[in-house]
């Protein structure tokens, strides 16, 4: 990367120029060159400053070796003309050479020739150097550091290893390849007895190792018959190949982005993914400068074309992300805007501000939108191949006016708590994750997410455990470290119990239970000094199942009880029959750990967080109404963002921790609606109770500022 640029929170910033990573994609040569400059109007009266296109390797190519960047051979093969027009109006450009490309293009992007070749062979990497080094002659004296308008180039595009059509060629299967290559000199380092400890194998060399590959995008709702889900014994040689898949993916970025380089390309370069669990956003960000998510929810991101659980499905990618990349630089690299036109349905205009919004409210600092401009008939796309804007485009436009306001390039979410999120875990074992997930978000907690294996550390005091009763020792011990040096580690029924050779892991002191009863509602759980009654859960919203403990090391989490109940008190050796432990409390180091014997519950996770002084920042308890706060990096202003995800609109009633937050009672504060309208002045006393109105499927926004 060019020296002077810097790219933090995805805010670009050269030499007094910030530029936010908010764009939207327009193909110049799928659209007639006479209709450029009025599309290129309708984007800046959109407010936006940039815009992201793909450059097609096999439309520029006439013949191998000769090319036609210019638009001598057609009009819509001018991308120096394209690059300059933006240029002229004011904007800045993301290119986005290959070689692959996808976009619904033939090949993907590359010349039949070539995608007879894996993208790491030296066949297909002959070729597509050739290519990058002449369309950086193009690129090159057009970036933002020799007085162009590029500000990032994406080096390939969602790179993954084709293990179906190249899997020997790779080394998967029977062949040696790059596969058998990585796992001997890089994740094992010649230590063979330890893959075969860790594989539980018998191998007599890494050349015996294959593959264990199920589908390229996790569908949980699968049966398992078609899923394919590996037994115990090979747990870890899943888990490496998924590992595989990350390290390849950024190794294509690596590999490209040197050619972008060699052909004098100074501005960031990225790698994107549609999944943080295949692509690696670490590595990644190893390789490259950036790490863009893709992103395409169904509408209001609670459906989806084959997901279900849209909601999951969208901030999960975000948080994976979130977790992963470097520099605050939570970016979605493609985020949906046009689409298909049959394989998603009618999407309601008023999706897209919820959808952005919502997102960013949950920590996107900055996107890309795909399609901006139509093509292909892809109705939702806010302008079309002539210009012209449609009922989306406002909607868009709001969603801009939005983001400038709110400037979350320069603002940071505000936590209750980090879940631990380990990603072999995830497609193979994933634990408590998806009731954790649907319990924090029915709570109203705020979470970020923690990978073990980012290197980087939790961004809160108190980590969630989330995942299978085993864990890679290098983790457990990262666990250990964090709660000893203070952290508290929460945990819901399920521990990291052993290691990944079946040892079980000794240096977190967590105690089995003695059992578990069925227990019928209503009931009582008790903690230190509060308690907090439990009505509606379980088997027909009448019974839940607790484990219990006769004695606990630390202090109890206890369950009371209730006559109302009817219950049959069953006698499991406590000195009272009404009230039983389910869970604990001990010091560890200067931290602590903490297992409650349930099922994830927000109420039980509350009560334990407030009786030890970490209740959340904000709360919301309006039916399908969520909020949350971001801090601005350079003062105290707030960000409030308040979600409706229901279907009519709501006066939620939000409450905002004072002490927590740092907000004085008897302090005025400036309130801002961001939709329009004057700021009103409050104390800060009213801030404990704040009344917001807000739409159906819509994000109400205040800004709040100490006034002076």
């Amino acid at each position: 990367m060019a020296t002077g640029i810097k790219i933090e929170n995805c805010l670009l910033q050269y030499k007094g120029r910030n530029i936010p990573l908010i764009s939207g994609e327009f193909h110049y040569w799928r659209v007639l060159r006479e209709n450029w400059p009025e599309i290129v109007a309708q984007i800046k009266r959109m407010g936006l400053q940039t815009v992201a296109t793909y450059v097609p390797w096999n439309y520029h190519e006439l013949k191998p070796g000769k090319y036609d960047f210019a638009g001598k051979t057609s009009p819509q093969r001018d991308l120096a003309g394209f690059l300059d027009l933006l240029k002229r109006e004011g904007l800045y450009a993301i290119v986005r050479p290959g070689p692959y490309i996808y976009a619904e293009w033939v090949h993907g992007g590359p010349p039949e020739r070539a995608t007879r070749h894996d993208r790491m062979s030296p066949e297909f990497l002959a070729m597509a150097r050739d290519y990058i080094l002449n369309v950086c002659k193009v690129l090159a004296p057009r970036q933002i550091t020799r007085g162009g308008n590029i500000v990032i180039c994406q080096s390939d595009n969602e790179p993954y290893p084709p293990i179906e059509s190249f899997g020997n060629q790779i080394g998967c299967f029977k062949d040696k390849g790059l596969f058998k290559t990585w796992l001997r000199d890089e994740k094992y380092r010649g230590d063979l007895a330890l893959l075969n400890r860790r594989w539980r194998t018998a191998f007599t060399s890494f050349d015996d190792a294959c593959f264990y590959f199920h589908e390229i995008c996790v569908n949980v709702e699968l049966p398992l018959a078609q899923r394919l889900l590996p037994g115990g014994d090979s747990h870890w040689r899943y888990a490496d190949c998924l590992e595989f898949i990350g390290w390849y993916a950024a190794r294509v970025v690596a590999t490209i982005g040197g050619y972008l380089k060699e052909g004098g390309i100074e501005v960031p370069i990225y790698g994107n993914s549609w999944s943080p669990l295949y692509a690696d956003f670490t590595r990644f960000c190893q390789v490259a400068d950036l790490a863009g998510m893709d992103i395409y929810p169904g509408p209001f991101m609670e459906t989806g074309d084959t997901i279900k659980d849209g909601w999951l499905y969208n901030i999960d990618i975000l948080k994976m992300a979130e977790a992963d990349v470097t520099n605050g630089n939570v970016w979605s690299a493609e985020f949906q805007s046009g689409l298909y036109p049959i394989t998603m349905g009618y999407m309601p205009p008023q999706h897209y501000r919820f959808v952005p919004l919502a997102l960013m409210a949950r920590g996107m600092k900055g996107w890309n939108w795909y399609m901006l401009v139509n093509r292909d008939n892809w109705y939702h796309c806010p302008i079309n191949e002539w210009g012209r804007t449609n009922e989306y485009f406002p909607y868009h436009q709001q969603a801009v006016a939005a983001a400038l306001a709110v400037e979350p390039w320069r603002r940071r979410p505000v936590n209750d708590l980090s879940m631990l999120v380990y990603k072999p875990h995830r497609v193979i074992d994933p634990g408590n994750f998806e009731a954790t997930f649907h319990a924090l978000e029915a709570g109203g907690i705020a979470y970020s997410y923690f990978n073990p294996d980012s290197g980087k550390a939790p961004d809160t005091s108190v980590l969630l455990y989330t995942g299978a009763d085993w864990i890679a020792g290098e983790a457990a011990a990262g666990l250990e470290r964090f709660v000893r040096a203070g952290g508290t580690l929460v945990t819901f029924s399920r521990y990291p119990a052993r290691d990944e050779f079946g040892h079980r892991i000794s240096n977190l002191p967590f105690v089995e239970p003695e059992g578990a009863r069925p227990t019928n509602l209503p009931l009582t759980v008790r903690y230190r000094g509060g308690s907090t009654v439990l009505r509606h859960g379980g088997h027909m919203d009448r019974k839940v199942n607790f484990v219990y403990f006769r004695e606990v090391p630390g202090e109890p989490i206890c369950v009371t009880l209730s006559t109302e109940a009817k219950e049959a008190l069953v006698d499991i050796g406590s000195a009272d029959v009404t009230t039983f432990a389910i869970g604990y409390a001990r010091q560890l180091g200067r931290g602590k750990i903490i297992y409650i014997g349930s099922n994830p519950s927000e109420e039980i996770l509350r009560l334990v967080l407030e009786q030890e002084g970490l209740a959340g920042h904000v709360t919301c308890a309006t039916p399908k109404v969520s909020a949350s706060v971001h801090r601005h990096l350079r003062n105290d202003s707030l960000a409030l963002f308040v979600i409706n995800r229901g279907d009519a609109p709501q006066n939620a009633v939000v409450g905002m921790n004072l002490k927590r937050l740092g907000l004085r009672p008897g302090a005025a504060y400036a309130v801002t609606d961001v939709a329009g309208g004057a700021p009103r002045t409050c104390r800060g006393r009213d801030l404990a109770a704040l009344l917001v109105a807000v739409d159906a499927h819509d994000v109400a926004i205040r800004l709040i500022r100490k006034s002076r």
